[in-house]
């Protein structure tokens, strides 16, 4: 199946970005990478329908990813884009959990970021299309044995 699909990722260290564009652009996405939430939130208001996925680190400068993700969720303005959260803090998780946003505890393998991107975006289709703005990921949430934040 083919993945038109355009994916921002947020990550603050050049070396996890170039890597997780690197893994998604190899399943057949389309990946703008950039490093901190100022200039994620410029491209998001800018064009906000271009953007399929949010990748967002928990821990950016200037305003948190979890900071980030909540204004975007939260303003209505903006169309729905799903998200996946990452940290390299397990307790990170649990905050991630509570906006109802998948979140993956660094490190985790590429396929289970390409798997976790394609559960994403399969939840997100199916509840656009049912016209509802909560978040994409809470059928994923409720999969027994699955790890969520």
């Amino acid at each position: 199946m083919p993945k038109n699909h355009r994916i921002l990722v947020v990550e603050d260290d050049r070396a996890v970005r170039d890597l997780l564009r690197l893994h998604l652009e190899n399943a057949g996405y389309h990946v703008v990478a950039l490093p901190d939430a100022v200039a994620a939130g410029k491209h998001v208001l800018g064009d906000p329908a271009s953007i399929h996925l949010l990748i967002v680190d928990a821990n950016l400068p200037y305003m948190s990813g979890i900071e980030f993700a909540s204004a975007l969720i939260a303003d209505t303005a903006l169309p729905f884009i799903p998200m996946i959260l990452i940290t390299g803090h397990e307790h990170l998780a649990d905050r991630a959990g509570i906006l109802g946003v998948p979140c993956l505890v660094k490190p985790f393998t590429a396929d289970a970021l390409i798997r976790l991107v394609e559960q994403t975006l399969a939840a997100a289709r199916t509840q656009s299309s049912a016209g509802i703005r909560d978040h994409c990921v809470a059928p994923l949430a409720a999969e027994p044995g699955r790890r969520r934040a």
